[in-house]
């Protein structure tokens, strides 16, 4: 049994017990947040367990401060974002690397409009993203061909990976659902133009690889983030 069967498995035996507050269901809980915790030391850093879910409630979080708005709590948003992560997923499954795609896009790249971009997203805190690009120049051409490369090169096991290691959407849907979570951002105020916005933006606020990291070499970004945002309006 993989890991993401074994998880399944506990949820689905102990999940309709969270709620009753059941120490055993709480003790899964507990063991999931310890081993995560486990996983982040032995690999010194946070991406064991914070992908760009967490950066959906992250950037939900920045826009709340820059315009007085309130927040949810950071579970939930990263509940909401874990369901917008897995659906991304299943489209990149579908996906065929296309080097010159990438490559077109890569030499198109308008700095001054990307600068623009980011200055919409993240109002006055604009200047310090573009403190973080001068340090990791993502944007840089070379950089850009050497991820390209290994991204190609490696494709079929960053598939399988995907395969083997996620569950599905809407095996975690119907999970959320038992727990009457909050399950669309619209749920929690967050309009679609703000679930795009989140999603493109994500890979400028850290030097952290991320799916979104990913599209923006496969030259796609811009057409995921629409294609959720069309996904959250469809939706209500």
């Amino acid at each position: 049994m993989n890991n993401c069967h074994r998880i399944a498995y506990v949820w689905d035996h102990y999940l309709d017990k969270l709620n009753e507050r059941d120490p055993r269901a709480i003790a899964n809980v507990v063991e999931g947040l310890i081993m995560s915790g486990v996983a982040m030391g032995f690999a010194d850093v946070s991406r064991p367990a914070s992908g760009v879910e967490h950066y959906f409630s992250h950037m939900w979080e920045m826009r709340a401060l820059l315009t007085g708005q309130h927040a949810d709590l950071h579970g939930i948003q990263v509940g909401i974002g874990t369901l917008l992560t897995l659906k991304i997923y299943e489209w990149m499954r579908q996906l065929i690397p296309d080097r010159e795609r990438a490559e077109r896009a890569m030499r198109g790249f308008d700095q001054e409009k990307w600068a623009s971009e980011i200055r919409r997203i993240f109002g006055s805190t604009a200047d310090q993203i573009f403190k973080i690009e001068e340090k990791t120049r993502k944007n840089d051409p070379a950089k850009h061909a050497r991820r390209l490369g290994r991204i190609i090169e490696n494709w079929d096991g960053i598939q399988r990976i995907i395969r083997e290691e996620l569950p599905s959407h809407d095996s975690i849907r119907a999970l959320m659902a038992r727990l009457n979570m909050p399950m669309k951002p619209a749920d929690i105020g967050i309009p679609p133009a703000g679930v795009r916005d989140a999603f493109v933006g994500a890979r400028d606020i850290r030097d952290k690889y991320l799916s979104c990291s990913m599209l923006w070499d496969l030259g796609l970004l811009e057409e995921f983030g629409d294609r959720l945002m069309a996904c959250e309006e469809a939706e209500g």
